[in-house]
């Protein structure tokens, strides 16, 4: 991007160069202009003392002079113009140069901005699936760990409930009431508090 920025900056000092040269040229040409009226004016001078001091100058010889001097005009009006061709020429070509480089940077700012937009677009989506995906696993193990905690829950109420365990004589002992239970096997069994 910054060797664009340098193309264009040498491009618009190449244009500003150019713009000096034409500003030179035509300065040229006015200046020469300004002596060719000059030279007019005193030829027609030099022609109204001829007229005054000889009678009547005639009608063909200021039309000759006047079409000579027109000649010459046309021919510095040419000069001028065949001078200044090179460098409206260049001016032209940096001109196109310049518009051809900014219109390939719009193109590329508009590549980078569509790009972007595409990134930032599947960012959101991967971070949205990563959140619905955690929350269908949160949801689906606590249904789970629910489950499982029923289950034991049920598997409590079916065991006796927990005896009053204390110490006595230093000895741990545990409350039973008075009632006393014994299986076919023989084996004794007491019923908790």
């Amino acid at each position: 991007m910054s060797d664009e920025i340098k193309k264009i900056a040498a491009l618009i000092g190449h244009q500003q160069a150019q713009e000096k040269r034409v500003a030179a040229l035509i300065d040229e040409f006015q200046a020469e202009s300004a002596k060719l009226s000059r030279q007019t004016a005193q030829l027609a001078q030099v022609i109204h003392e001829l007229d005054s001091a000889s009678g009547k100058m005639t009608d063909t010889i200021r039309q000759s002079v006047n079409a000579a001097l027109t000649q010459v005009e046309k021919e510095l009006k040419q000069t001028g113009l065949a001078q200044q061709k090179p460098a409206v020429n260049a001016l032209n070509q940096v001109v196109t140069a310049a518009n051809e480089s900014v219109s390939a940077m719009r193109r590329e700012m508009s590549r980078y901005t569509w790009k972007s937009a595409i990134y930032i677009a599947l960012t959101m989506l991967a971070v949205m699936g990563s959140c619905l995906w955690g929350m269908y696993y949160f949801i689906d193990s606590g249904y789970d760990r629910i489950a499982a905690m029923q289950a034991m829950e049920s598997e409590w109420k079916k065991k006796p409930p927990l005896a009053n365990i204390s110490i006595c004589d230093n000895k741990p002992c545990v409350e039973v009431i008075e009632i006393r239970y014994t299986n076919k096997d023989g084996d004794v069994f007491y019923l908790i508090k």
